[in-house]
């Protein structure tokens, strides 16, 4: 359905911005004051079912409450002609923490403490007010002139101690898992109870990834990343980073502690220990002998009771996931398949829980390997197959392989995924490589998570040799598996000058949506 271009007679929509999963995010502009607002409007296939527009509406009442400087803002709310439902934002100027990390890599300690710091400022407001954000991840972070300024307390959930709330809405029940596998508590990947503690755990997460690079736990497997997040200690700071003050580290893994009892008791406490832990007098006496931020609850994570958790924490895995295979044993072999699978758990509990983990939440199989990708893609070609690789996404695995079109010689990308109840495979898409004015290129092809969401894209490069004094020209194509979306960047020598390239982008790179791949096609060309 159309959006209207003035909404609640003072806001005109000028551009699409971004999309969620419950709305479409527009810039526009307030015609009174002449500033710039964001709207979300609810999508059309939700319109029609009155709970989730309801849920829509208590977002903005929710968010309505928190009225920090570093937080965008609701203004108005209401509902459309139609019976959308809509919210107006703050509109925020800036790049995302997502961004800046594709972009620098890793953050010096002192502005690292400078962002955790001011985030935890907007927390301490949020949680005063009983709201937990849910969400925390680099791309709900944005950086500024201003500092920080923390986005979508969209999902956000009012805790159940506040005053505003009798009874667990329907759509919120234990059991449901919101947010982003890399950044979310123990408790939240094991779908119990979430509280500020929950996003204490986050904002540790944040810090461990500006500081390293990387997030604590990273695999193929957004399964598997949920199972470490509960069961396993992340790897020490200080062996990918040694450069980090102590007292940081020690911090940082204070707020990655299993049990939520054991992280700190606030997000104004966080923000003290991480401004003292860059102090260089504040270092030099804890040399002296003084205890270090938080150190006995990082002792406490390798105790007795650290233990105990763990083990309490597979078994509470263990039990939610084999009530799943109950469900799904109803014929005799389903019935000998599970007893085999309890004989594995007695050997390999770490790896018995992954694998239900993977089964009950996604139903994802082995990763590939590439040999076995390739394999597989030659298969089900007619060309020639150069190289494949296996990416996983929600819906299961998705082979990406390079080969040539036999008709006429082409390159493609051939896009190959997962159908049918049983895992077979299926060719559901051709990506043309080669273009017309790019012929005869040299194609390589590897995997990377570019746009922060825990899964993998594909990235194709292509390389035509010089031509006499020409510099090579080079082609750079993303592939989305999520989306299904392609991206491509083409430099080709300009008529102006031999040395001289000129740049050509697939119309798609210039939305909202597209913005960290264009930056990872534009960072790659720049290599």
């Amino acid at each position: 359905m159309d959006t209207p271009q003035i909404i609640a007679g003072r806001f005109r929509v000028e551009r699409e911005i971004g999309r969620g999963g419950m709305g479409t995010v527009y810039r526009a502009s307030h015609l009174g004051l002449e500033r710039p607002v964001a709207v979300k409007i609810l999508k059309q296939e939700f319109a029609a079912h009155p709970e989730v527009a309801e849920r829509f509406m208590r977002e903005a009442r929710t968010m309505s409450r928190l009225r920090h400087a570093r937080a965008a803002m609701i203004f108005d709310a209401g509902h459309l002609a139609d019976g959308r439902p809509f919210i107006v934002m703050e509109y925020v100027e800036g790049a995302t923490l997502a961004e800046a990390l594709a972009r620098e890599g890793t953050f010096a300690p002192e502005r690292v403490v400078r962002v955790a710091s001011e985030i935890c400022d907007v927390l301490a407001e949020a949680h005063a007010l009983g709201i937990v954000h849910r969400d925390l991840k680099p791309s709900n972070i944005i950086l500024n002139e201003r500092g920080v300024c923390v986005l979508d307390f969209g999902i956000a959930k009012v805790l159940q101690t506040s005053t505003e709330v009798t009874r667990t809405h329907a759509t919120t029940e234990s059991g449901l898992v919101i947010g982003t596998p890399r950044y979310m508590s123990p408790e939240q990947c094991l779908g119990q109870k979430v509280g500020a503690a929950s996003d204490l755990y986050s904002v540790g997460v944040l810090l461990y990834e500006m500081l390293a690079g990387r997030t604590p736990f990273v695999d193929v497997l957004s399964s598997a990343v949920l199972v470490k997040q509960a069961t396993v200690p992340p790897p020490p700071l200080l062996a990918l980073r040694p450069d980090v003050p102590r007292p940081l580290a020690l911090a940082v893994h204070a707020l990655l502690a299993k049990n939520p009892a054991q992280r700190p008791a606030s997000a104004a406490e966080v923000r003290r220990t991480l401004e003292r832990s860059v102090e260089p007098e504040r270092r030099a006496t804890s040399v002296g002998g003084d205890s270090e931020p938080f150190a006995s609850t990082v002792a406490a994570l390798n105790s007795g009771r650290y233990a105990f958790t763990r083990v309490a924490t597979l078994f509470a895995i263990l039990a939610m996931v084999c009530a799943v295979l109950v469900g799904w044993s109803a014929s005799a072999g389903q019935e000998a398949a599970r007893a085999g699978a309890l004989k594995d758990a007695a050997r390999d509990p770490a790896a018995f829980s992954s694998s239900l983990v993977s089964r009950a939440r996604a139903r994802m199989s082995v990763p590939l390997t590439r040999d076995a990708a390739l394999r597989i893609a030659s298969a089900l070609t007619r060309g020639q197959v150069a190289d494949a690789r296996a990416v996983e996404t929600a819906a299961g695995q998705t082979i990406a392989a390079v080969g040539q079109d036999p008709a006429d010689g082409a390159r493609e990308l051939f896009i190959i995924e997962r159908r049918g109840a049983r895992g077979g495979y299926a060719l559901t898409s051709r990506l043309p490589l080669d273009v017309e004015g790019f012929r005869g290129a040299e194609w390589t092809e590897e995997t990377a998570d570019l746009d922060g969401d825990g899964y993998d894209e594909i990235l194709c490069t292509g390389v035509v040799p010089r031509d006499g004094d020409n510099a090579a020209s080079r082609r750079y194509v993303v592939y989305v598996p999520r989306t299904r979306e392609t991206y491509s960047l083409h430099l080709a020598p300009d008529a102006t000058g031999a040395h001289a390239l000129r740049a050509t982008w697939s119309p798609n790179t210039q939305g909202w949506d597209a913005r960290l791949f264009r930056h990872a096609l534009r960072q790659r060309a720049l290599n």
